[in-house]
């Protein structure tokens, strides 16, 4: 019961406008009419507010005539607040062993790709039926790091021609992890040895009984799917002794996904019903499996001439997806929804005006239910006043998405609550504050910062032969071969690709010719010379190690020999 009055405390405060005029809402005096007969405001007009020059491109994302409209700066900011934790982390250094000797806030929010954020905006204006609410941050375009995540730049949206009219959930994004690894394995080698050589292994764990790697799926992941729910009111199932829910009927589309089902299809194609049609591979479950909405069927259809790979719990529903004769994209209540939203983008979530009231009406029941006094239900009529709370309130359906542009990263939503900003600067600062107090906690350093940084840094490239292995079928032939493919830039590869050694800063020596498939204790690369006696170098399996000069000799020789 505890876990079932949060969930739904939540949808009450999703819900929470939906009985309040829009002028309550929006915490004014303004009447309908002047509402309804606002006119949004060209920057190029007269009556445009001016900006500052780097401010002007997230304005013209905005609107300027709501209830809310904020635009904020950052230049440098953020570095200079990574800055002032990287100089409270020198201090803790010279009391504390404990403190890792190549930790560096100001580097780990480059990595993360934060650095290219410089200013942020966003607004909020009553369109009638919903508040439109605006986020703009503005990165020049760059996408590395985190913002990498959602792939490039935006494209059309596939979900309105794909769902069903009748559609009551639809997620469309997209996923792309190929560069993630690369950014972990940068961030863990902040810390110390022992939490990257941690990340390596857990990269090198295989995926059930397939020879992938837990690193070869992160290295290959660029999708785009749809997840699509409709709601089957004709039955039910009980969730609780309190909560009833109508069965779901749900199918999911996976773009540039085949490769997936070659690595582990075969598993599944082992106990299932196989068949072929129109160029179609079917894999059905064999019989029907008995679930909490009752007795199901899951299909999957392999579309290879497309790259698409499609899953369904019910196969009836899955054709109606296909067939195309009635899409969400002739819904009002979709069209309503995603009011101002970009022609093109990466994510979108969709929720329908009758998944709203479904969920109203369980908050309603759920307050039926509920003891008279009690904390639970101050909570909820503290919020709302549940008691005059209706599904009739709902008016449409509501929708937020997410677009990569070309010069930022453009969120947009129609919700039942405005976004004022609160705070909203505040949200961006504490990546680099947190790395700065988790740092009492991390593990003793054992290696000087000399010696870190040269296994740190042959990790780095470890992951960028894989890359490349993966991509081309060989390890480079030279190291400038990365830059030339476009792995890293050539700045990059000189800082990574360098120790002190014998007094003075000297390029690691690197071993072509091999490919991840080879011996795993092939070296690969190596220091240019003993540092304190010893030579670190690293291994076809990622490892790195340090041992004495005269056994690195021996081995290096045996080596040769061999090759």
């Amino acid at each position: 019961m505890g876990k079932l009055l949060t969930v739904f405390a939540v949808a009450v405060i999703i819900f929470a406008a939906c009985n309040k005029s829009p002028e309550q809402q929006a915490g004014n005096t303004r009447t309908a009419s002047e509402s309804a007969n606002e006119k949004l405001v060209s920057l190029d007009s007269a009556q445009a507010p001016s900006f500052h020059n780097a401010l002007v491109n997230v304005a013209s994302n905005l609107e300027t005539n709501g209830s809310h409209l904020s635009v904020t700066h950052i230049d440098e900011d953020l570095k200079q607040l990574a800055e002032v934790m990287d100089g409270l982390l020198d201090v803790a250094r010279q009391t504390s062993d404990e403190v890792p000797l190549n930790l560096s806030v100001v580097n780990l929010v480059n990595d993360l790709g934060l650095e290219k954020i410089d200013a942020v905006g966003r607004s909020s204006r009553w369109n009638e039926s919903a508040w439109h609410n605006r986020l703009f941050i503005q990165t020049g375009g760059s996408r590395s790091g985190v913002l990498s995540l959602m792939g490039d730049e935006g494209t059309a949206w596939r979900a309105g021609d794909f769902a069903p009219a009748d559609a009551d959930v639809v997620v469309e994004f997209e996923l792309n992890l190929r560069r993630l690894r690369q950014t972990m394995l940068i961030v863990s080698a902040a810390f110390d040895e022992q939490t990257q050589q941690g990340f390596l292994e857990a990269m090198q764990e295989k995926i059930a009984d397939s020879a992938m790697t837990v690193g070869d799926l992160l290295g290959k992941m660029d999708i785009r799917a749809t997840l699509v729910i409709s709601l089957d009111r004709e039955q039910r199932w009980n969730v609780s002794e309190q909560v009833e829910l109508p069965t779901m009927l749900v199918t999911l589309r996976i773009e540039r996904g085949m490769w997936l089902w070659r690595q582990f299809g075969e598993h599944i194609e082992a106990d299932a019903e196989v068949s072929e049609k129109d160029g179609l591979k079917i894999v059905k479950a064999p019989e029907e499996m008995d679930t909490p909405m009752g007795k199901l069927k899951p299909v999957i259809i392999l579309d290879e001439s497309k790259d698409v790979i499609l899953v369904s719990l019910s196969e009836a529903y899955l054709e109606k997806c296909r067939s195309g004769k009635t899409t969400l994209s002739s819904s009002d209540d979709l069209k309503s929804a995603t009011t101002g939203f970009p022609a093109k983008g990466n994510g979108l979530i969709y929720v329908s005006r009758d998944f709203c009231k479904e969920l109203v009406e369980q908050v309603i029941q759920v307050r039926k239910n509920m003891p008279k006094d009690g904390e639970a239900t101050a909570l909820f009529d503290g919020l709302l006043g549940v008691s005059n709370l209706s599904a009739n309130d709902v008016v449409h359906g509501y929708a937020c998405c997410i677009a990569n542009t070309k010069s930022g990263i453009l969120i947009v939503g129609n919700s039942p609550m405005p976004d004022k900003g609160y705070g909203m600067m505040s949200s961006v600062a504490p990546i680099s504050a947190m790395a700065a107090i988790a740092t009492p906690m991390i593990l003793k350093q054992k290696k000087k910062a000399q010696l870190v940084q040269v296994v740190s840094n042959m990790k780095k490239m470890y992951y960028l032969f894989i890359d490349y292995d993966i991509d081309e079928g060989k390890f480079p032939e030279q190291l400038e071969d990365l830059v030339k493919k476009g792995y890293l830039k050539q700045d990059t590869l000189t800082m990574l690709n360098s120790c002190h050694a014998d007094g003075e800063d000297r390029p690691l020596v690197y071993i072509p010719g091999f490919r991840t498939s080879d011996h795993s204790a092939t070296i690969i690369m190596h220091t240019p010379a003993p540092i304190d006696g010893k030579r670190t170098y690293l291994r076809i399996d990622g490892e790195v190690k340090t041992m004495k000069e005269a056994s690195f000799q021996q081995l290096i020789k045996v080596q040769g020999a061999r090759e």
